[in-house]
């Protein structure tokens, strides 16, 4: 194996040398790049307002070949920004959302929740306690966000092993990677929505001096209870808002920089008892980031990176208690921090072709702690781990390629184990002790790409992936009044492991641009979350069975499951009107997800089917689209099936420049969103609350953004 020399790099000044970064590499999330091997012609590429890439990639390895991605753009969160980044990909072709409360709600893809998708900012952790309980928020809003992606495939093992199911990655300016034009820069957001009253906003600054950049961003977004067919679904307030600032200074080899954020939110939970109760969760989090990268001139090393997160975390679930005072009745305290460095080599030339990748190494920290009821759910946890791994693509052919990742991760758990004496007290009291349990996930993910005529991409890629139990799935021993069930965890899970492979297609440029992929994963010991059909009060002497009690019981159990399912999305440009072009598009998704016995997994996203239709120019965007979700008729033991819906949205924004010299504005942005205009009852089969909670009914919003 010998190592291509690379062209000796010009020197230049450290400006433009940021600007042009030669063989640097773009940051975690950036924005997919065309194959190599075959020149991009001229034409269209993917429009909005879905946008679809193939992303997680570093410098040298193409973006085609880690497994397929959705793309939010920060146009599109620009026109209709959601609170929680779940509900920003919730109509997107595998992808939704948990819904749990307008506050709170985690993405879910491919019908994987909760700890199997890693959540992140930045390529930093989202810290906070959202995979312990869908009632809880994940302290990132879209208002401060530039992108929010899906990546999966071998891409999302730079990150973690846990992610199973894939990674949900919003990126922002808070450390840029390019050094920006000088001067100062940013935008201006601000939206106000009827079906809730709501009203939200945002600025984002970027100053630009020599080689150091100064970045400051604030937000804030407030709502009432909000309106459903036929009424209000009461308790589902929200405020939240937050600030950050970073600063970030550019040399001649790299950059580096650090950023401190502050996120606040008070939202309501709805539901029968929820409302009653007043339940509610105000949430508390700041966090210290930094990021870098330094490019050697020569040597067999092409970049160094690094990323650096800490956290302090906390919330409380407020409401009233059984003595009928109102107050905080459980706390949540996560402490938490992360960190990652990798290295990127200069291409070898092998026998087989050039190779080109990376290699690096990660640790991380977590301490959980827990108080008033919580502390009858989980008692206090930490969570210490360590991992390497590395990607690497060869070329062995003008239009093929491998990519390839491996990772091995050491996973240490202790807290607080409780065994019962069975499902039902039979008078046998719980017994509680210290545990900790260690595992070591080794997961490998290889795509195989293939660059066909036509412009058209084929990827077959093929993973075995491990993961190791979360802190609520090996120890939790009580209630939990916010998602009203009753937990019981198993210090005894095994390791989760799952072999999966998927084939897609995808023509990303042309008038019709389209995307396919199909999948088939199995599960060797799936951990769910099961209803026994007993219910319980505060404690577990109280349970009993059927109905009757406050909590719905569940437990954390192990089968073996098969999960497959396809993914479609098309647009064609079907004519030029008026200066613009005329677009049809149309999506489709349908998962099946069943244990080896035939029974259902519990909580699967329903099949999905639509299309629309939008006009647009250089200004203008005009767009209306229909989602219509099938009824899910196969839920899981003691689940209730979940009726279908229709989703009917429409919207139209304008986007000009402002030529007056003597403003300090540059362009802006101005339009509407009608949502669920058909009023539709909507249910998601993926929510503990389905039953009880219906999804926003009719809304209007209007927003505009102002650039300088």
């Amino acid at each position: 194996m010998t190592v291509a020399k690379p062209k000796p790099k010009p020197k230049v000044p450290p400006t433009a040398r940021a600007r042009t970064r030669p063989r640097a590499a773009p940051s975690a999330t950036a924005a997919a790049t065309p194959p190599v091997a075959v020149a991009a012609p001229a034409g269209p590429r993917w429009n909005e307002p879905v946008t679809t890439a193939l992303q997680g990639t570093p410098a040298g390895i193409q973006a085609t070949s880690t497994g397929a991605a959705t793309t939010v753009t920060d146009n599109q969160i620009t026109r209709d920004p959601t609170a929680q980044v779940g509900d920003t990909l919730f109509t997107r072709p595998g992808v939704t959302s948990t819904t749990f409360a307008p506050g709170a709600s985690r993405p879910v893809i491919r019908g994987l929740e909760s700890v199997r998708v890693r959540v992140q900012e930045n390529g930093i952790g989202s810290h906070d306690v959202s995979d312990l309980g869908d009632d809880h928020a994940v302290p990132i809003d879209p208002l401060a966000a530039k992108k929010i992606e899906i990546i999966r495939g071998p891409g999302t093992l730079r990150y973690s092993s846990q992610a199973i199911g894939g990674i949900a990655s919003a990126s922002n300016d808070r450390i840029p990677d390019v050094l920006p034009a000088q001067g100062i820069h940013g935008e201006i957001r601000g939206a106000t929505a009827t079906v809730d009253k709501s009203y939200d906003g945002a600025v984002l600054v970027d100053a630009v001096n020599g080689n150091t950049v100064v970045h400051m961003d604030a937000f804030g977004r407030r709502a009432l209870d909000y309106q459903i067919p036929g009424g209000v679904q009461l308790n589902s307030k929200l405020r939240a808002g937050g600030e950050a600032a970073g600063v970030t200074r550019f040399f001649d080899n790299g950059f580096a920089g650090m950023a401190v954020q502050h996120y606040e939110s008070l939202y309501h939970v709805p539901g029968t008892e929820s409302a009653i109760n007043n339940t509610r969760l105000s949430l508390e989090q700041t966090k210290v980031t930094s990021r870098g990268e330094w490019r050697p001139n020569d040597g067999p090393f092409d970049a160094f990176r690094y990323w650096m997160g800490a956290t302090n975390y906390q919330h409380n679930e407020i409401g009233l208690g059984d003595d009928g005072t109102d107050g905080v009745r459980a706390t949540f305290v996560n402490r938490q921090q992360e960190a990652r460095v990798e290295a990127s080599h200069v291409p070898l030339a092998t026998g087989l072709g050039e190779l080109t990748g990376v290699f690096g190494a990660d640790t991380g920290h977590r301490d959980i702690n827990s108080s008033g009821e919580a502390g009858s759910l989980i008692g206090p946890s930490t969570t210490n781990r360590a991992a390497a791994y590395v990607m690497e693509q060869l070329r062995f052919a003008p239009t093929w390629s491998l990519v390839a990742a491996g990772r091995i991760e050491h996973v240490a758990i202790s807290g607080v184990a409780v065994t019962f004496p069975g499902l039902l007290p039979d008078g046998t009291d719980p017994t509680s002790t210290d545990a900790s349990r260690r595992f070591v996930p080794m997961s490998v993910s290889g795509a195989l790409v293939k660059d066909l005529p036509w412009n058209l991409t084929a990827t077959l890629t093929a993973e075995h992936k491990e993961r190791a139990p979360g802190p609520l799935e090996l120890y939790a021993h009580g209630s939990h009044d916010a998602t009203g069930t009753f937990e019981i965890g198993d210090v005894n899970l095994q390791k989760e492991k799952m072999n999966a492979v998927e084939l897609g297609l995808k023509r990303a440029l042309g008038d019709w641009r389209f995307e396919a992929n199909a999948y088939y994963r199995r599960f060797n010991g799936y951990i769910f979350r099961q209803f026994t059909g007993n219910t319980c009060d505060g404690d577990f002497e109280s349970c009993r069975a059927g109905p009757g009690g406050e909590f719905l019981q569940v437990t954390y159990s192990q089968l073996d499951a098969t999960f497959r399912g396809v993914e479609l999305y098309s647009q064609l440009d079907v004519a030029r009107l008026y200066g613009g072009v005329v677009t049809v598009e149309g999506q489709y998704d349908y998962l099946r997800a069943t244990f080896t016995d035939g029974a259902n997994v519990p909580r699967i996203p329903p099949m999905r089917a639509g299309g629309g239709l939008s006009w647009r120019d250089a200004n203008w965007l005009a767009r209306v689209n229909f989602i219509h979700a099938f009824a899910q008729n196969d839920p899981g033991e003691n689940e209730t099936p979940t009726p279908g819906y229709n989703l009917l949205k429409a919207e139209l924004s304008y986007t000009g420049a402002i030529r007056d010299p003597g403003s300090p504005f540059t362009s802006f942005t101005v339009g509407g969103v009608g949502d669920n205009l058909l009023n539709d009852d909507i249910r998601n089969s993926v929510s503990f609350r389905k039953d009880e909670v219906l999804l926003p009914g009719r809304s209007f919003r209007a927003f505009a953004t102002l650039r300088f």
